[in-house]
């Protein structure tokens, strides 16, 4: 991933300490940073042009596909540029020690990427579920006493200057999430691109997500990601967002795209290069 070196401002999902934010400063170190509170606020804040770019998480390699992401990458007119991969880091912060521990303030997915090191080691402990990791860390600190503690990124136990417990506490070392860069840009070919569609069927025949599987098949397309999403129309009518390896303007792109076109409703969602 090529970093922007200049100042540049970006949207993204706040407060301060997200993963969204720890994202956002690998991407741009520099960058002016505007925190919104949802997915949909940052696509319309870069549409609304409070900001040339925003990021969005995509999918996490345990959790799965953020289906808002998806949903708000087909209904905006805006390009995904970039892909970061962040790693998912837990860290445990507060005053006092394990056993001290009587109320947890954690995010609920984070809990859920914890669940085998609360299950061993704060079973004592009540949980105080909050809206993101930052809220956890900003609760801690208004609640400055030895029996508090909160689940925290690494960005925010430096950012808030917490008290470390105990660090790494995620139970799959290898979790990470994966955002992408949202805005107008449209990167050149580099060689080791992704490129990000959305197919639309035009009628429900049998066979038909076979006879799309074939077409990048049979040009030896490799498919990074396949994901189905309703159509919020229809019951059983469904939207198919895919990633594959290669660039948008290579002309074996551009003639899958115009076979795809005669049977199916296709967006292009953006070319950027890949991080893995």
């Amino acid at each position: 991933m090529e970093r922007i070196a200049k100042p540049v401002t970006i949207a993204t999902l706040g407060p301060e300490g997200t993963f969204s934010h720890q994202a956002a400063l690998t991407y741009a170190p520099k960058a002016k940073l505007v925190f919104v509170k949802t997915v949909r606020d940052v696509f319309e804040a870069v549409q609304g042009r409070k900001a040339p770019y925003g990021i969005v998480p995509l999918e996490n390699s345990l959790s799965g596909t953020i289906g808002q992401t998806l949903d708000w990458l087909l209904s905006f007119p805006l390009s995904v540029c970039a892909e970061i991969v962040v790693p998912v880091q837990h860290h445990l912060v507060g005053k006092g020690t394990l056993r001290s521990i009587k109320s947890v303030f954690v995010q609920p997915q984070a809990y859920e990427q914890c669940e085998s090191f609360f299950r061993r080691k704060l079973r004592h402990a009540s949980l105080q579920l909050t809206g993101s990791n930052a809220d956890s860390a900003t609760s801690v600190v208004k609640n400055d006493g030895e029996g508090y503690a909160a689940v925290v990124s690494k960005l925010a136990l430096r950012l808030y200057n917490l008290p470390l417990i105990e660090k790494d506490i995620q139970d799959n070392a290898n979790n990470v999430t994966r955002f992408v860069v949202i805005g107008s840009d449209h990167p050149k070919q580099t060689g080791r691109d992704r490129t990000s569609v959305v197919i639309i069927p035009k009628g429900d025949k049998p066979g038909l997500l076979f006879e799309l599987l074939g077409y990048f098949a049979k040009r030896s397309f490799n498919l990074t990601r396949i994901e189905s999403r309703p159509s919020k129309g229809k019951l059983g009518e469904y939207v198919f967002y895919i990633d594959f390896e290669g660039h948008q303007d290579s002309p074996a792109v551009q003639d899958l795209f115009e076979l795809i076109r005669k049977h199916f409703v296709l967006k292009v969602v953006g070319s950027y290069p890949r991080v893995y």
